[in-house]
C-alpha cells in the first residue's frame, strides 16, 4: 500500500501542492507480492478538479488500485456547523505532527499543507490506518473537512458506514465495499 501512495504521490509531471483530496477509493485485489510495477493515469483534470488512477501491476495484472479524487486551488473549508456534535463516537487515532511529517517523507508527499506548524493529516494516512482498523481490502473515504495534527479523531459505526469526526465536527464517512 505505502509502495502505491509513493507512486502516486511521486508522480513526475503532477503538482498538487495546496490540493485536498475529496474522496479517495482503494480497492487490493491480491496480498503484496513482490516486483509490483506502477501505473499512473490522469482520468480527468481541469482547474478545480483533478481525478487520478494510481495501479499496482504484477506480469500485466492489476493487484491494487488507488483512485483519488483532488480538489484544486482549494481553501481550507469553514466548520459548517455551529454546536458540535454530542454523540461522536468511539476514541480512534491522534496523528502527531512527527507521524504527518514522516509519512510525508515516506511516500515522497510534500504537499506544504501536510508540513506546517498546524499540518493536515494526509487523507492516505487515514486511509491507510482505516484499511489496518478495519482489515478490509476494499474501501472509499469521502472527506469533508481537514483533520489536524494533534486531534483526536473519534469514529462511529453505522453498518458499511463510518463516520469520523475531529472537535465534535464530522471530517470524513468511510463506505466499506
Amino acid at each position: 500500500m505505502i509502495d502505491l501512495f509513493r507512486a502516486f504521490a511521486t508522480k513526475d509531471d503532477f503538482f498538487y501542492d495546496g490540493a485536498f483530496i475529496a474522496k479517495v477509493k482503494y480497492q487490493r485485489f491480491q496480498s503484496k507480492l513482490e516486483n509490483e510495477t506502477y501505473k499512473n493515469e490522469i482520468m480527468k483534470s481541469n482547474r478545480r478538479l483533478c481525478i487520478i488512477n494510481c495501479s499496482g501491476y504484477v506480469n500485466n495484472e492489476i493487484v491494487e488500485t488507488l483512485t483519488v479524487y483532488l480538489m484544486m486551488n482549494a481553501a481550507v473549508k469553514e466548520a459548517t456547523q455551529l454546536e458540535p456534535i454530542k454523540d461522536v463516537g468511539t476514541l480512534w487515532r491522534n496523528f502527531s505532527i512527527e507521524e504527518i511529517a514522516d509519512f510525508s517523507h515516506l511516500t515522497g508527499d510534500t504537499n506544504s499543507i501536510h508540513l506546517t506548524e498546524n499540518p493536515v493529516v494526509q487523507g492516505l494516512l487515514i486511509l491507510k490506518e482505516l484499511c489496518d482498523t478495519i482489515q478490509t481490502n476494499e474501501i472509499e473515504v469521502k472527506y469533508v473537512y481537514p483533520v489536524y495534527g494533534g486531534e483526536p479523531i473519534y469514529i462511529k459505526y453505522e453498518g458499511n458506514l463510518i463516520k469520523g469526526f475531529s472537535n465534535g465536527i464530522l471530517c470524513f464517512k468511510v463506505t466499506l465495499l
